[in-house]
């Protein structure tokens, strides 16, 4: 089996794939999910032996009851290929209605050329499937997400950087200088200025200084596009350039910047984008 470590970067997928078959629903009655599991446990088969797989793409739109797991058992694929192929953040962002693409085999989507993916993660051409309806998107069967990517998948990659509570939370909020609605790009934890700031996941420092209103401020750069930010520190322990594991000490929390009083303000962004920061408890 191939086993690749990859960076998946997918934008989100807009579907307008006319002709794609579509699974109406995942109860063993559902003549395409019928299809799909044969076809699936026919494709094991052919990886397992070296062999080409026959690839097919089909459409499943999420219902209430659905989640990432009863998806997963009911298609026989596996946690690697859903959340690629859909470019889940963590397999717990879905709602229903939205639309998932299900492959009829195991393996990773990533983005680039077909002929420089093959040639990075040393398979065949004919072993680099284009994505329907999604130019530039590639499946590769049997491709492995490495360690570190699930660790963003299950949420567990993070840890809480400060003992707190949370005061303001990530989303839309009313700006505490302006008091107008302003988008809030992480959250903010109460605590008394000097209080240890950790890391929240190992990585490399990429930023030790101050930053606009974020006044002194660190930025991790944890691979995989995640970086994470605290912000309104009092003192950095830690320089730009150096390793640090979880957990371990980078800063003192405090007021600097723009900052209504002492607190630390942590972001965690994919791509350079701010997302809903994530710990293992699931969510905030």
């Amino acid at each position: 089996m191939v086993r690749l470590f990859v960076l998946v970067v997918l934008p989100a997928f807009i579907h307008a794939n006319i002709g794609i078959p579509r699974i109406q629903s995942l109860e063993y009655s559902d003549l395409q999910i019928q299809e799909q599991r044969k076809e699936t446990a026919e494709n094991l088969h052919r990886i397992a032996s070296g062999e080409m797989p026959s690839l097919r793409f089909r459409l499943y739109r999420l219902k209430k009851e659905d989640n990432f797991f009863t998806v997963m058992a009911k298609t026989m694929l596996d946690h690697d290929t859903l959340s690629t192929v859909n470019n889940l953040e963590t397999l717990w962002s879905h709602s229903p209605g939205d639309e998932w693409i299900i492959p009829n085999a195991r393996g990773i989507a990533i983005q680039g050329q077909p002929a420089e993916i093959a040639r990075q993660y040393k398979v065949p051409l004919s072993a680099v499937f284009s994505m329907p309806g999604h130019p530039g998107f590639y499946f590769i069967p049997g491709g492995k997400l490495a360690v570190e990517q699930k660790g963003f998948l299950n949420l567990t990659a993070f840890i809480r950087p400060v003992s707190g509570k949370v005061t303001s939370r990530f989303g839309k909020r009313s700006d505490p200088f302006t008091h107008k609605e302003k988008f809030h790009k992480g959250i903010d934890i109460a605590c008394e200025i000097g209080t240890p700031v950790v890391a929240a996941a190992s990585g490399t420092v990429e930023f030790v200084g101050w930053k606009s209103g974020y006044g002194k401020t660190v930025i991790i750069d944890h691979g995989n596009g995640y970086k994470t930010l605290y912000g309104h520190l009092s003192s950095y322990s830690i320089e730009r350039g150096s390793k640090v594991e979880q957990g371990k000490k980078i800063a003192l929390s405090g007021n600097t910047g723009r900052s209504t009083g002492a607190h630390l303000h942590f972001e965690v962004r994919k791509g350079g984008t701010p997302q809903r920061p994530l710990f293992a408890e699931h969510g905030i």
